[in-house]
């Protein structure tokens, strides 16, 4: 009996480790075309205000792990001993950017069940009663802002925010060996991780167009806000991972 054709799934993320090697463990043939790039980039005034009173902050929140790496990345320009950080306790949008935190040796409070900043800031609402605690945010230049205005509004907290990296629309070069792949042969699934992700492919729809025969992938995605930016441009979402670390899971229900 013939083998079926492998799965063929592009991320488009510009680092999909682990993900792209537990799929091609699965038996899937992965596509990488990074749509977007992150800059770790801190404004000088900002990250020296913030600094300076950081153990003033009660809580610190954080909306990624980009946001995690960032903010160390300027805190130990200033500190050389994490105790600097303060006797804070700490929020993480996901189990990822937990992760991320570990590699410093700092656990999470709290963690929502899903991974969005709305939800985080609901967990540590009923974590403690936050009104009139000083609370630190620390995110990109694209976060939406919900868990900084739930802090604020329902928690009647005192918020600040720390953005410390930049987020960009990658140009995708059409004559690329994963371009030229995708644009002939197609792909079954494609995934977004972000509504940054969507709308770069958007924007490198020219350089993505399938030819004649290719296969039309299905869009799958993380969260609401992902899955209501392909909405918005009219792609219909195949499914929806409520956080990173059930990804995988959804890929192997939907094709293994």
């Amino acid at each position: 009996m013939a083998s079926k054709p492998a799965k063929r799934i592009l991320l488009t993320r510009a680092d999909n480790e682990p993900l792209a090697s537990s799929l091609k463990k699965l038996g899937a043939e992965v596509l990488e075309i990074p749509l977007i790039k992150v800059e770790l980039d801190a404004d000088a005034e900002t990250a020296d205000d913030v600094l300076s009173n950081i153990a003033c902050y009660e809580w610190i929140a954080f909306s990624s792990a980009n946001g995690v790496r960032g903010f160390f990345k300027e805190f130990f320009k200033k500190f050389k001993d994490i105790r600097c950080i303060g006797p804070c306790r700490i929020a993480c949008v996901g189990k990822a950017t937990a992760k991320a935190l570990e590699e410093f040796h700092i656990q999470t409070d709290v963690i929502p069940e899903i991974s969005s900043g709305a939800e985080m800031a609901k967990a540590m609402l009923a974590y403690e009663t936050l009104e009139n605690l000083n609370i630190l945010c620390v995110g990109g230049n694209l976060g939406d802002g919900d868990a900084a205005k739930i802090l604020e509004e329902r928690g009647r907290a005192i918020v600040d925010t720390f953005c410390v990296y930049k987020t960009s629309a990658e140009t995708v070069n059409p004559r690329g060996k994963a371009a030229r792949d995708f644009s002939e042969n197609g792909a079954d699934a494609i995934f977004f991780a972000s509504p940054s992700a969507v709308e770069s492919f958007l924007k490198n729809a020219k350089a993505l167009e399938l030819k004649e025969g290719a296969t039309r992938p299905k869009a799958y995605s993380i969260g609401p806000k992902t899955s209501e930016a392909l909405k918005k441009f009219g792609i219909t979402v195949a499914k929806e991972a409520q956080s990173p670390e059930i990804v995988l899971e959804m890929f192997e229900e939907e094709f293994f």
